[in-house]
């Protein structure tokens, strides 16, 4: 359970940008849903996250960035929250005192983003590439410019996990 929980809160911690982005000045503010996952690890299927509820970003303090997200463990719901540092590097943050990098790129399709994450848990170097959407269904113009980038960075695309998408639930503390 977690590496399930690991799994999916550090995919999620990855899915943050600065202001600055892009020179259309198209921000990752708002709602996305994570369309596609990759890890540069084989990840177990037991342990493979089923389905991932919408993540909302928010913009503050100076380009740092919060999101939001809901799970459900042992039977209950539980927000996530996390804040990403922004540093000097365009399109790149940290978290946990730069334990995690993530290195944010927009796509060529309206409102998707590619999110490249990598740290160090347990001991061992990991790298993720999450491919984040306005929608539930994927845009194909964002899955080929996902598709190129993970072939760059040297990822097995067989590899790639498609969550279902579920609706967020409600906190009992809410």
């Amino acid at each position: 359970m977690k590496v399930l929980f690991l799994t999916v809160a550090l995919s999620l911690f990855s899915i943050l940008h600065a202001e600055e982005s892009t020179s259309s000045g198209e921000v990752l503010e708002g709602t996305y849903h994570v369309n596609a996952i990759v890890a540069d690890k084989e990840i177990p299927k037991e342990k493979r996250p089923k389905s991932f509820s919408p993540v909302t970003i928010t913009l503050v303090n100076d380009g740092d960035l919060e999101f939001s997200f809901t799970i459900r463990k042992d039977g209950k719901c539980k927000e996530i929250k996390a804040r990403l540092e922004k540093t000097d590097n365009p399109n790149e943050f940290i978290m946990n005192e730069g334990r995690y990098h993530v290195y944010t790129t927009k796509t060529s399709a309206s409102g998707s983003w590619i999110l490249f994450c990598e740290g160090e848990f347990k001991g061992k170097q990991f790298k993720l590439v999450k491919l984040l959407g306005p929608n539930t269904e994927v845009d194909p113009e964002a899955l080929k410019d996902y598709q190129e980038f993970i072939k760059e960075k040297g990822f097995n695309e067989k590899r790639i996990i498609s969550p279902k998408q579920e609706e967020a639930c409600i906190p009992e503390s809410a």
